[in-house]
């Protein structure tokens, strides 16, 4: 039961983050051609240019992306990737129905900020439950697997490439606007998955820490410490796992990590200010 609720409770947040989106799409951005990388940006520039609806477009760009995806790098994105983007694609065509073509603001800031905020909320609460939108999640993580390159610089080259392209067809103080709409929904995402801190530490005690370690250092490319401890009431040698995350988003993986591998492991989590050394800020940088 525990864990149907659980399950339930993950697609009704993964739903009201997919509406969040919609809502920013199609009240803000879209009517006013600003374009905020991703499936959607590219939706947005195939909207005004050849009048496709912009649902469509997002879930076929998908379709054609997790096709690719699926080759290229040999695994599943999940049901609830596949239901998100899914359900992101219906809201935004159904609210296109009701809502006005104009949006409610054609004032550029306002757009932007208001814009960008329901839309990076909406995605932070998608990623916070192991989910994605599709889109330029996918592109980062060919390019990663192709070329090497980090996901973030990843996300971040798609996505300004995908604004040079609007700025090419609508103007250039349109792909500056998109240009900062990026920034506003990066921003907003973090805060959002991050809260006020900067890093999370997690101490993980299993008797699988030889298995929960390999998995942390392939799957997520995240250092792990190995600590000697002793149970206090039998006595028993044992491992303690130290790990200290970047994001909120790597936390709920490694949580999906723990869970598959032993249900019966105590986790300690906590926030951290500040990180240095090795993978964060460098000492001489102190």
């Amino acid at each position: 039961m525990a864990v149907k609720v659980r399950k339930l409770t993950q697609y009704l947040v993964i739903t009201l983050g997919a509406i969040l989106v919609a809502l920013g799409l199609n009240l803000f951005l879209v009517p006013n051609k600003i374009v905020a990388g991703g499936a959607s940006g590219v939706a947005t520039i195939l909207f005004h240019l050849l009048h496709f609806p912009v649902g469509v477009s997002m879930l076929v760009l998908n379709f054609i992306l997790f096709s690719i995806a699926f080759k290229t790098l040999g695994r599943s994105f999940g049901a609830k990737s596949i239901y998100c983007t899914i359900m992101l694609a219906v809201f935004t065509d159904v609210f296109a129905y009701f809502l006005p073509s104009t949006g409610i603001s054609q004032n550029p800031i306002l757009v932007v900020l208001f814009g960008s905020f329901l839309t990076g909320t909406g995605m932070g609460l998608v990623f916070s439950e192991g989910a994605s939108t599709g889109g330029t999640d996918i592109i980062a993580m060919m390019l990663k697997k192709i070329f090497q390159m980090e996901i973030a610089w990843g996300l971040l080259v798609v996505d300004v490439i995908i604004t040079l392209i609007a700025g090419y067809f609508f103007g250039k103080e349109i792909g500056m606007y998109s240009l900062l709409t990026v920034i506003v929904n990066t921003f907003t995402i973090n805060t959002v998955l991050e809260g006020v801190t900067t890093s999370i530490q997690v101490m993980i005690v299993s008797k699988k820490y030889n298995e929960i370690t390999d998995r942390l250092l392939e799957e997520l490319k995240v250092g792990a410490t190995l600590i000697r401890g002793e149970g206090g009431y039998q006595e028993k040698g044992t491992c303690i796992i130290l790990t200290v995350l970047r994001s909120r988003r790597q936390f709920v993986r490694v949580k999906q990590i723990v869970r598959e591998e032993d249900e019966r492991a105590f986790m300690l989590v906590s926030h951290v200010k500040e990180v240095l050394g090795e993978g964060f800020k460098k000492l001489e940088e102190v």
